[in-house]
């Protein structure tokens, strides 16, 4: 896959999650480091504009979960 040969209007842009950011970024062709032909598809290596590496379906992790506790139970 050649990159390099997008017309300008027609550049291929990533959003992958950064979690030095901690957020989605956005990244253009430039970004690619290498393609990794996987059993499920092409996995594409980005650098992220602080120098993390990424891949182009990195997707925030979850949301944080906080157990409830049991209610104190006072004994008198």
């Amino acid at each position: 896959m050649d990159l390099h040969d997008c017309a300008p209007h027609y550049r291929i842009m990533f959003a992958p999650y950064c979690p030095r950011h901690e957020s989605r970024i956005l990244l253009g062709y430039e970004s690619v480091v290498a393609i990794e032909h996987t059993p499920s598809g092409p996995k594409v290596l980005l650098v992220c504009h602080c120098g993390e590496l990424v891949t182009h379906d990195a997707v925030a992790p979850g949301p944080y979960r906080v157990e409830a506790a049991s209610p104190a139970t006072c004994e008198t």
